[in-house]
């Protein structure tokens, strides 16, 4: 499979602005909707960062206790839910942080590149999260996703995305992680790992295998947490995969 589609354009995000917003929205719920020139400025802030997200008024519902989280988020599993089929990463405000922690990307490119090379779906499974704005399924929290997560079960192999060289390996709140570079730019994160096959400077090719599918780090189960980037900001995996 060769991506040919011409790039359109959207507009840009970055994970600093939304743990901005984290902060604010937890900060006005707290004090609920008291009528302070204090609270007045942090949800005009807060509408200012979102556009196009949830309405603060309706974000602000929900910690008040008067609006379904659903209504806003969409269907989320309880979080932390051990019994829960829903195999995801957090992807919450502490998940920024540690972003910054490994130096993954917190930039968020909504670009559709042309990808001008073979390249697969990684692992067979079930796509239990998207790419965008959700609630953490461990701490119930706004954030942001990075990625997708691809639920199957532990042990299932996880395939290169395409040919590349494994760059890094590493462990974090991700689990046991790696990441290969591809051509133009791109690159590819494989995260919550149960094992990984592949070594840094290790030249791999499309579809062979480097990892396990594992619930390592923070996650409610196991899955395959994947991420593309482009000169280090992070693209929608969704738009360069079929299958899922």
């Amino acid at each position: 499979m060769t991506g040919k589609r011409p790039a359109r354009r959207r507009p840009s995000g970055s994970g600093k602005g939304l743990l901005l917003v984290v902060a604010l929205v937890l900060a006005a719920g707290i004090i609920k909707y008291a009528d302070t020139p204090l609270v007045t400025s942090a949800r005009d802030k807060a509408a200012e960062v979102i556009a196009g997200a949830p309405g603060v008024d309706k974000v602000l519902a929900v910690f008040g206790g008067q609006e379904d989280t659903s209504e806003v988020f969409g269907a989320q599993p309880a979080a932390g839910n051990a019994e829960s089929s829903y195999a995801a990463s957090s992807g919450g405000a502490d998940d920024i942080l540690g972003r910054e922690k490994t130096l993954f990307p917190d930039t968020v490119d909504e670009t559709v590149y042309p990808m001008d090379f073979e390249h697969v779906l990684p692992t067979e499974g079930t796509l239990t999260s998207d790419f965008g704005s959700r609630l953490s399924p461990t701490t119930g929290q706004p954030g942001f996703h990075y990625g997708l997560d691809i639920a199957a079960d532990e042990g299932v192999v996880i395939s290169a995305f395409a040919d590349g060289t494994v760059r890094e390996i590493g462990e974090s709140d991700y689990g046991n992680y790696l990441i290969v570079d591809h051509d133009d730019g791109f690159s590819t994160l494989y995260a919550h790992c149960s094992s990984i096959s592949a070594a840094v400077g290790d030249e791999v090719k499309c579809g062979e295998e480097i990892a396990r599918v594992g619930q390592t780090g923070n996650a409610t189960g196991p899955h395959l947490h994947l991420e593309i980037w482009k000169d280090g900001a992070a693209l929608d995996p969704s738009d360069y995969l079929t299958g899922l």
